[in-house]
């Protein structure tokens, strides 16, 4: 992983962060997070994935309904 602090006002930052080919995104994230003492974020992404678990909550059953892409995919946008 790559990371870049790219602007800080008061006590607001904004990162750039690059992952590295088979770098888990989820648990990077939450490293990083950890370690620049990162307490609540907004996160924005794009990028593409070997393959990830997506999902969508269904209100019926009050779960996630998850989807496992096992292929290169990209990701248009991530908010």
């Amino acid at each position: 992983m790559k990371a870049q602090l790219v602007n800080e006002v008061g006590e607001q930052r904004t990162f750039v962060v690059v992952l590295d080919p088979g770098e888990e995104a989820f648990g990077a994230l939450t490293a990083f997070a950890a370690e620049q003492r990162i307490g609540s974020a907004s996160l924005t992404a794009i990028g593409a994935f070997e393959r990830a678990t997506v999902g969508w909550f269904d209100l019926n059953a009050t779960s996630y309904r998850k989807i496992r892409v096992d292929e290169q995919c990209e990701v248009l946008s991530a908010i």
